[in-house]
C-alpha cells in the first residue's frame, strides 16, 4: 500500500489492467507459437485498431507467445517502461473486441512490475514482451488457454503492439552530493539505498533538496501528472516505510504462493523481477493528492532526474505521536527523507482528456441498456409497486434497466423474492446504529 498519497491517484493508465490483465533468441515467441504463425496483422490509420487475420484455426494447448512482425527499432528492455497499444481479438474470426486505440496517448507499462505480479498471466505478457526478437514497432500475439484460476473463462488472444521504450527509474548524468544532507548510495537503475548521517541532529526546518541525477527531459510543470519511482525512510531513526521498486520480499512471497510444478517454475524463471528493479511507477497530480514536500519540491525538475527530498513534518504529515514513530492517522510522523526518480510526465489537458474518454468507454451504449416497454396497464402496475416500496416511478424503472429486468413480470418477481425485513429486526438495526454512533 502507498502510504504517502493522501487520496487515490486519477485512473491508471495501464491499457492492459483495464481490458483484463500472464522468442528465445532463435524462437518466434513462446509455448506453442507456431500455432499462431497463421495471424496476420496489418495495421490502419493511428487510432485505429488493426486488421487482423486467422488463416487456420489456433489449436494450442498451453498459453502461447508469437512475433507477428518484427519491428525496426530497439530490442524491448526487461526494466524498461513500454508504450504500447492492445487489442483484444476473437481468436476464431480474428475480429477486435476491445481495443485501447482510441486513447489520446499510448498506455504503458513496467515490465519489470509485471513479472513480480502474483498473476502468472501478467509474467508471461512480462516474459513474452521482453524476449529475443521483440523490439519497437512489433506486433506480438498472445493466445491464452481458459483457466479458472487465472480468471481467463474462454481462449483469448491479445495484441499488442510495441510503439516504444523509456526508463522506468531516472536517467541522466550522476551528480555530486554536497553533504549537507543525508548520503545516499545511488547509481542509476538501482535501488537507492540510505547511508550516513546524524540521526540526532534536527532535520532542516524548510524543504530541501539536491538532484543525485540528472536527467535531460522535459521540465515538470505545475500542473503535471507525474509517473515516479521512489523509496522514504523518517528521519528520526532511519526507518523505510516506502517504495516503489520491488523488494527481496514481494518475490518471495510470489515463489512461496505458486505451487507450480518444478519445470513450469523453471519456465517462469526468466519472467521474474530480480530485487531493486522498478516497481509499478506511482502516477499522481502535482495539484494534489500527495503530501505538500512532494507538490512543493517536484515540479521544475526534469523527467529523468533522481532527486533527494528532506521534508520537515508541516510539509509531511505531522509529528509523531505514537510510540512506533507515526502520526495520530497512522502514517510516518516527523520529517521524512525521500528519493525520487521522475520516470514520466503528462500533460494536464491530456491527462484530463485521457480520465474523460476512458469514463466514456466504461458507460454502457445507449443502445446496450435495457428498457421498459409497457403498456398503459403494466405502466399503471409500475407505479403501484413504485408507491408499494417507497420509490418514484423513475426511480423504479431505473432500477429495473439496472438489473437487467424489462418487462413487468420480471419486475414484480424480483420484488417478491426481496425478503421483508420485521418489525425485530428492524428495532435491532435501529439499536446497532445507536450503539455505533456512542462508540
Amino acid at each position: 500500500m502507498r502510504i504517502h498519497r493522501k487520496a487515490h491517484a486519477p485512473l491508471a493508465l495501464s491499457a492492459a489492467a483495464a481490458l483484463l490483465l500472464t522468442a528465445c533468441s532463435d524462437d518466434p515467441g513462446l509455448g506453442d507459437s507456431e500455432a499462431l504463425s497463421d495471424i496476420e496483422v496489418n495495421r490502419n490509420d493511428e487510432g485505429e485498431a488493426p486488421d487482423v487475420v486467422i488463416y487456420d484455426d489456433i489449436e494450442a494447448d498451453e498459453n502461447s507467445s508469437f512475433i507477428v512482425n518484427e519491428g525496426d527499432g530497439e530490442q524491448i528492455s526487461s526494466d524498461s517502461l513500454m508504450d504500447y497499444q492492445l487489442s483484444i481479438v476473437d481468436p476464431s474470426t480474428g475480429a477486435i473486441q476491445q481495443s485501447s486505440h482510441d486513447d489520446p496517448v499510448d498506455p504503458f507499462m513496467a515490465l519489470s512490475a509485471l513479472a513480480a505480479s502474483q498473476f502468472e498471466v501478467e509474467q508471461f505478457f512480462a516474459q513474452g514482451l521482453s524476449e529475443d526478437g521483440v523490439t519497437v514497432g512489433s506486433d506480438v500475439a498472445f493466445y491464452l488457454v481458459p483457466d479458472e484460476e487465472q480468471g481467463i473463462a474462454e481462449p483469448t488472444l491479445y495484441l499488442f503492439e510495441v510503439r516504444g521504450q523509456t526508463p522506468a527509474y531516472a536517467d541522466g548524468e550522476e551528480q555530486d552530493q554536497s553533504g549537507d544532507l543525508p548520503e545516499i548510495e545511488s547509481e542509476i537503475g538501482s535501488v537507492p539505498e540510505l547511508g550516513d548521517y546524524d540521526q540526532e541532529a534536527d532535520a532542516p526546518d524548510d524543504l530541501s533538496s539536491e538532484v543525485l541525477v540528472a536527467g535531460e527531459g522535459e521540465e515538470v510543470a505545475d500542473d503535471d501528472y507525474v509517473f515516479v519511482q521512489y523509496r522514504g525512510w523518517r528521519w528520526e531513526d532511519g526507518e523505510e516505510f516506502d517504495s516503489s521498486w520491488v523488494t527481496e520480499s514481494e518475490i518471495e512471497d510470489e515463489d512461496d504462493s505458486s505451487e507450480e510444478e518444478e519445470d513450469d517454475a523453471e519456465d517462469q524463471e526468466d519472467a521474474s523481477a530480480e530485487p531493486g528493479s522498478a516497481g509499478e511507477p506511482f502516477g499522481f497530480s502535482l495539484t494534489g493528492g500527495v503530501i505538500e514536500g512532494w507538490l512543493e519540491g517536484i515540479p521544475g525538475h526534469n523527467v529523468g532526474d533522481r532527486i533527494l527530498l528532506v521534508i520537515p513534518e508541516d510539509l509531511a504529515y505531522g509529528a509523531s505521536t505514537n510510540e512506533d514513530g507515526t502520526t495520530e492517522g497512522g502514517q510516518p510522523g516527523g520529517a521524512l527523507i525521500f528519493v525520487v526518480d521522475i520516470a514520466r510526465t503528462i500533460d494536464n489537458e491530456t491527462m484530463e482528456e485521457l480520465q474523460a474518454s476512458q469514463q466514456q468507454q466504461q458507460q454502457p451504449e445507449q443502445g446496450d441498456m435495457p428498457t421498459l416497454e409497457l403498456s398503459d396497464e403494466e405502466r399503471e402496475r409500475l407505479e403501484e409497486l413504485a408507491e408499494e416500496t417507497g420509490m418514484s416511478p423513475e426511480e423504479m424503472e431505473n432500477l429495473a434497466m439496472q438489473f437487467g429486468v424489462t418487462s413487468i413480470e420480471e419486475l414484480e418477481t424480483m420484488f417478491q423474492q426481496m425478503p421483508e425485513e420485521d418489525d425485530d429486526s428492524a428495532d435491532d438495526a435501529e439499536e446497532d446504529d445507536t450503539d455505533d454512533e456512542d462508540e
